[in-house]
């Protein structure tokens, strides 16, 4: 199986941005620490763990109107198949992870979206309000072997990200949007 990571991508100096990845058929989470900055600890972290497939919480491209095709500036197909929030509105996070995936060319880098994954999927009730119910109910759908029990919402998203990796690498996968404009694995 490909060596592959998902991240939950969050603010740069906020501590939130958390790889998750398997090794040893284990799940193990690595966070940021609050105030550290972010981007550079994930290139150091992506150099150590040399994953080939990097399947992260952020978008990874902007509408194809910025492209001179169709209308709309606001979002991609993606999005709205999703009901994501436009890469525009998140601005600074979509500009930091589309200059991350720009930084390691050799390996490949997906988009997605644990949120959808969630409600498409695993369908908990409990998803932001009681963690220990909905990691029983994530478990329960997609059995994995967890090194540490996740202890926030960042580990949850970044192992749904890892979930949603591990799905495209065995092609039980779905993939919303438009090939030409961006492509969210769910």
């Amino acid at each position: 199986m490909a060596k592959i990571i998902g991240i939950d991508f969050g603010a740069q100096l906020s501590g939130n941005s958390v790889i998750a990845h398997l090794s040893n058929d284990q799940v193990q989470f690595i966070q940021v620490a609050k105030k550290q900055h972010t981007d550079s600890w994930l290139k150091s972290m992506l150099e150590e763990i040399n994953p080939e497939s990097v399947y992260i919480d952020a978008p990874l491209s902007i509408p194809s109107a910025y492209h001179g095709q169709g209308q709309n500036f606001h979002y991609r197909k993606a999005d709205i198949e999703t009901s994501a929030m436009s890469p525009m509105f998140l601005g600074g996070l979509t500009a930091r992870a589309m200059s991350l995936k720009n930084s390691f060319k050799t390996v490949a880098f997906y988009e997605v979206y644990p949120a959808f994954f969630q409600s498409k999927l695993i369908k908990s009730t409990h998803y932001k309000k009681d963690i220990d119910l909905f990691l029983l109910k994530l478990l329960e759908k997609t059995p994995i072997h967890l090194n540490d029990t996740p202890t926030n919402w960042h580990q949850i998203d970044a192992l749904m990200a890892l979930l949603s990796g591990l799905r495209h690498q065995n092609n039980k996968h779905l993939e919303m949007g438009d090939i030409n404009e961006g492509i969210i694995i769910i």
